[in-house]
């Protein structure tokens, strides 16, 4: 009986199934994520990184198309990529995707166009998770936006010492030197008198003003508590009532519902007493005034409006300048240029945005938005 034995392997064969074994386990376990995609931008292929960056199984992703996980702000660019890598183009670029817990992350891609002869049949793609990256890229550049801005307010600080205190300082040595007369008339001396107690004590609201400014950037530790608006807007009220009633002014709050927020009380307060009284000190002399504040809960945001009918401004002249330290656009009205630059940056110790719209001869609206837990 003739004895038939299984064919013998070529050592080439071997080799070459040794080979696609080591390719696959390559594929499968390197680091980064590697994948194909086909002409109609599905997955034919994926690597288990593919899977740990998506948090979906490979039986989730092959056969879906990759635009389903590119975060939608980056879809037209992400389209525009793999429009450019079918047509036989290799690409480099960094895209966002969402994983399966809906936080994003940063991938930088490396797409080849694969090839079958002339023809191509798909990509094949290898993306690198950047997340960790880009967010200390974004932590340090918050940093040096952070130290950029209190550098110019140094700047700015140096200017008002060295400029600013010069004038009541100049008047207070003049004055000085004045009533060291012996021959002053008593007349004379008393008015001496007062102008040095004038500049005195503009000298000393200016220090104050800037200690106060200071501070802000010292911010951070204050008790948190809950803080019923309508209360403090009455309490706001309440302080000024004597500038309310000299500019025969009428305060309303409208609508009724109830705004409660756990925030920084002593903030929240500084925040409408200024934009009260920024209201009062910029009233037309050509009708009475009257405020509007209005209260109302949108999301976990609250949004406080505080709207006028005064001198109202263009946004488009001033705007870029309204909230800046000591930046003054109606010079016949007293002000020092504070008022709104304390709102801006308490605004933003508290983690909120302000918004202003104004019509010249009409009226000017603030809208503060805050979150409803800091």
């Amino acid at each position: 009986m003739e004895n038939i034995s299984p064919p013998i392997q070529s050592s080439a064969g071997l080799a070459s199934m040794r080979l696609e074994r080591l390719n696959r386990l390559l594929f499968n376990n390197y680091p980064d994520a590697i994948y194909t995609i086909g002409m109609d931008g599905a997955f034919h292929t994926v690597n288990h990184t593919v899977c740990q960056v998506l948090q979906r199984t490979q039986e989730e992703l092959i056969g879906q198309s990759f635009q389903l996980f590119i975060h939608p702000e980056h879809w037209e660019e992400s389209s525009f990529y793999f429009k450019a890598a079918t047509q036989g183009l290799p690409q480099r670029y960094q895209t966002v995707v969402l994983n399966g817990s809906g936080e994003t992350i940063f991938l930088d891609v490396t797409n080849f166009p694969l090839k079958v002869g002339s023809e191509m049949v798909g990509i094949f793609g290898i993306a690198k998770d950047i997340t960790v990256q880009k967010e200390r890229e974004q932590a340090m550049l918050r940093t040096t936006q952070e130290l950029q801005r209190q550098n110019e307010e140094l700047e700015l600080f140096r200017k008002i010492i060295a400029h600013d205190f010069r004038s009541p300082i100049a008047r207070l040595l003049g004055l000085g030197r004045l009533l060291q007369k012996d021959n002053l008339q008593e007349k004379t001396q008393q008015t001496a008198l007062v102008a040095l107690l004038q500049s005195a004590q503009q000298l000393d609201g200016m220090v104050r003003d800037l200690n106060q400014m200071l501070a802000l950037h010292h911010q951070g530790d204050e008790p948190r508590e809950k803080c019923d608006v309508e209360e403090l807007v009455q309490l706001c009220v309440a302080n000024i009532q004597q500038e309310i009633s000299s500019a025969g002014a009428t305060i309303t709050l409208a609508g009724t519902e109830r705004l409660e927020l756990f925030t920084v009380k002593a903030f929240l307060v500084s925040i409408l007493q200024n934009l009260l009284s920024n209201a009062i000190k910029y009233r037309s002399s050509e009708r009475p005034l009257e405020v509007k504040i209005s209260l109302r809960q949108l999301g976990e945001e609250a949004l406080i409006s505080v709207t006028d009918n005064g001198t109202g401004m263009n946004l488009d002249k001033i705007g870029p300048s309204l909230f800046k330290m000591y930046k003054r656009f109606h010079q016949e009205i007293d002000g020092k240029g504070l008022g709104l630059y304390l709102v801006k940056e308490q605004v933003r110790l508290l983690q909120g945005r302000i918004e202003v719209a104004s019509t010249p001869g009409v009226g000017t609206t603030f809208t503060v938005t805050l979150p409803m837990h800091l």
